[in-house]
C-alpha cells in the first residue's frame, strides 16, 4: 500500500505517512480522497477520484475494528534502506545506467508522467497532481522520453493520398457529391505588381520576434527517472 499510494494518487512520502481513513470514501462503484489542508502540501481541502486498483485494495487492507482516526498505514512509508531492500527483491535497481535514482518520490513522478502517457489533458493532470503552476506538472513532473510520440504522430491525417477519410469511397453513389474542380489556366498579365519596380518596398521586413531568444532558453529538460515493474 505505501508503492500503491503514489502511483495511482501521487503521494508524496509525509502525505502518505499522515492518511487516515477518515480521509478515504470508499464504495462499490469507486472511491475518494479528500486531502485535508493539514496534510496537502499546496494547502487546499482537496477531493479526488481514486483508482479502482488502489480502491480494491484499501478496501482488503482495512481493519474491520478500524477507527476513523487511525492511520491507513500502521507502519509508516518504508525509509531508504527498506526501500532499497524492496527493490532488490523486485529485481529493479535503484540506480539505472543514467545514474537516476529510482526513490520514493519518483513514484509520484510515474503517476504524473502516466497521466500524460495516457494523453490526460494538462489541466486535468495538474488538478490530479495537485500542482498550482502547469509548467510544473508539464515539465518538472513528466518525463518528456516517455510520451508517445509515434503513436501520436500515426494518428495524424496526410495530404497525400494518405488522406485517411474519403467521402467518395463513403458515399460513391450519392448524388450531392461534388464535382472535381478543373484547374484554371494561367493567365498572363503586364501590371501585376510583381512586374512593378516599385512594389519590393511594399511589404516591411519581419522583425525577429524578442521572445525567440526566450523560446530557446526554455528547451526540454533532463528526464528523470520513472518507475517501471511489479513490488
Amino acid at each position: 500500500m505505501a508503492y500503491l499510494l503514489p502511483l495511482h494518487a501521487g503521494l508524496r512520502r509525509n502525505e502518505a505517512n499522515k492518511l487516515r481513513w477518515a480521509d478515504l470514501v470508499l464504495g462499490e462503484n469507486g472511491g475518494l480522497l479528500r486531502m485535508p489542508v493539514a496534510i496537502n502540501k499546496n494547502r487546499k481541502d482537496q477531493p479526488l477520484p481514486l483508482h479502482r486498483e488502489l480502491v480494491a485494495a484499501l478496501q482488503r487492507m482495512k481493519p474491520k475494528d478500524s477507527h476513523a482516526n487511525d492511520v491507513v498505514l500502521v507502519n509508516g512509508v518504508p525509509d531508504m534502506d527498506e526501500f532499497r531492500a524492496d527493490l532488490d527483491k523486485a529485481g529493479i535497481p535503484f540506480m539505472d545506467e543514467n545514474g537516476q535514482r529510482l526513490d520514493y518520490h519518483a513514484l509520484r513522478k510515474t503517476f504524473i508522467t502516466r497521466l500524460s502517457r495516457n494523453k490526460v489533458h494538462p489541466r486535468l493532470a495538474m488538478e490530479l497532481a495537485r500542482h498550482s503552476d502547469l509548467k510544473l506538472t508539464m515539465k518538472n513532473y513528466t518525463d518528456a522520453g516517455q510520451l508517445p510520440l509515434q503513436e501520436v504522430m500515426d494518428t495524424l491525417p496526410g495530404f497525400g493520398t494518405d488522406t485517411r477519410i474519403d467521402s467518395r469511397n463513403l458515399v460513391a453513389e450519392s448524388p450531392a457529391v461534388s464535382p472535381a474542380v478543373a484547374v484554371a489556366e494561367p493567365v498572363e498579365t503586364k501590371n501585376s505588381i510583381a512586374n512593378i519596380d516599385e512594389s519590393h518596398g511594399l511589404s516591411l521586413s519581419v522583425a525577429a520576434s524578442p521572445h525567440e531568444e526566450e523560446w530557446r532558453r526554455e528547451g526540454d529538460s533532463n528526464p528523470g527517472r520513472l518507475f517501471s515493474g511489479s513490488l
